[in-house]
Parts: structure tokens; sequence; C-alpha cells
């Protein structure tokens, strides 16, 4: 197996930024999922129910993360540190933690862009959130803001497979992946325990539910059913629709798209 792709999503639910290498941290990727918009109740906004989202396009700059609204051209720079400490409890699902408001003023930007009050929050390094105890291999184990888990992998072939089976293909970023390989077979992801991907060593633990924000299309016209629908007819198990594999990290280091990805 080779790495193909790699993409991170430093603010949560934002647009995926494709990167030629990437540094693999305690809690995945550098800058992915370490920011999140919250609600008045401190609680994660997605596109799930702000389909609109997917018209905020994200970059790293040397300074910080750029966002751009595509509909007006606007950009604003979030730093990479927010300036102020005051740190305070926020939800993701059902797990609580500490975070930073990034500023006001960007809490404004993000607020009118949405009509909708919502902050810009940060979790610092010394802010833990736990992987799910029925998954994780350490005490140790944490996550950023991600759905549950810090690297998600899905193959070229997957994709491919899929897209044969739809009548419009869809690109990989809809399933918001970390890591794209390839070299493997269709769904060959679903087995797969621990890899080294150089010094970087990472386990599968958990194949991944797939929710409504796959069908939202990265131009943001209206959604339809899917590729949810057709994924559900033949990659559903216990009630959930399956494509990609959850990863923890074991130990960190450098990837590099052409890397290989060994099984150990």
């Amino acid at each position: 197996m080779k790495i193909t792709r790699l993409f991170i999503y430093p603010i949560k639910s934002i647009s995926g930024i494709s990167l030629q290498k990437s540094q693999v941290t305690d809690r995945g990727l550098a800058y992915d999922r370490r920011w999140v918009l919250v609600d008045e109740a401190n609680y994660h906004v997605t596109q799930r129910k702000h389909p609109d989202l997917v018209h905020l396009k994200q970059a790293v700059l040397q300074n910080g993360i750029q966002v751009r609204n595509e509909k007006t051209g606007e950009d604003i720079l979030i730093p990479f540190i927010p300036n102020s400490n005051r740190k305070e409890k926020i939800k993701v699902w059902d797990d609580s933690f500490d975070a930073i408001e990034v500023s006001n003023e960007l809490s404004q930007w993000f607020s009118v862009f949405l009509k909708k009050g919502v902050r810009l929050m940060f979790q610092p390094d010394e802010s833990k959130r736990s992987i799910d105890e029925r998954f994780r291999v350490h005490e140790k184990d944490v996550v950023s803001m991600a759905d549950g888990y810090p690297i998600l992998i899905i193959s070229e072939e997957s994709l491919i497979d899929l897209n044969k089976r739809l009548t419009n293909p869809v690109e990989m970023l809809r399933f918001r992946p970390n890591i794209v390989v390839d070299g493997i077979e269709a769904y060959g992801e679903d087995n797969l325990g621990k890899l080294s991907l150089g010094e970087a060593k990472i386990i599968g633990v958990k194949n991944c539910s797939r929710c409504i924000m796959t069908t939202n299309r990265l131009d943001g016209s209206p959604r339809d059913k899917e590729p949810l629908k057709t994924l559900a007819s033949y990659r559903r198990a216990g009630g959930k629709v399956l494509f990609g594999r959850n990863f923890l990290v074991a130990s960190k280091g450098e990837l590099n798209v052409g890397m290989e990805a060994k099984t150990i």
C-alpha cells in the first residue's frame, strides 16, 4: 500500500485541505480539527445542519489558517495560537472538554456568515479528549475535535468501486479522510490493524459509520440522497452504513504522499 493523498480539516466541518506532507501528532494529523464552531449552548456546529459551511475554504499559511468565503471572496486569518488563555467547557457529541475562544471578532465573522450566533473555539494542547473506552488501546489515547478518532483512512479502490455503482460519481472529499491509500482490494481497509508509516505507527480500531454529511455536494448545490443511499444497499452492518476505517495513534512521525504503508 502507498499513501496517495493527505487531507486535514483545521476547523471541524469546513472544507478539507490537500497536503503533500503532514506530521502525525498524538491526536491526529497536525492542525486537524483543532478548531470548532459552537452554538449558544457551547455545542459543536457542523454541515449536518448547516450545509452552507461547504462554501468556506481553508488553507494553511505561515502564520495561521486562512478561511475564505467563496461566495464573497472575503477572507480571514486565524492564528495558530489564540491570544486568550481563558478556558471553558464545550461539547462535541457527548464529550465535554476545555477550549478557548479565538477572538470575538472572528466569532462574529462566522456568525454573520451562518446568520446564527456561533463562536470559534480552539482546543489547546493541554486539553485532553479521550477516545471512547470501548475502542481505545491505552488510557492516554486522545483525539482532537474529530467525531471520535484521530485518523480516517479510505482506499482509492473503495471509492472506485462505489463510483461504479453511482449514476453521478462523487469525490473522495465527500468522506473527509485524512489518509488515502491504494494497493489493496476495495474495502480492504476494513480489516487493517497496525500500520507503519515511516516512523509513525497507527492502529485500526473501528470502521467508520457515515451520515448525511456525505450527501453535501462540494460545490454547495442542493444535496440529494446519494451516495449514502447506494452505500446503504451493500455496506450496512449493525444498523450503520460503513465506509473507511478509524485509527488511533501509537507513535508520531512525518507522512508524505507516496510513502509506503506497511501492515505490522
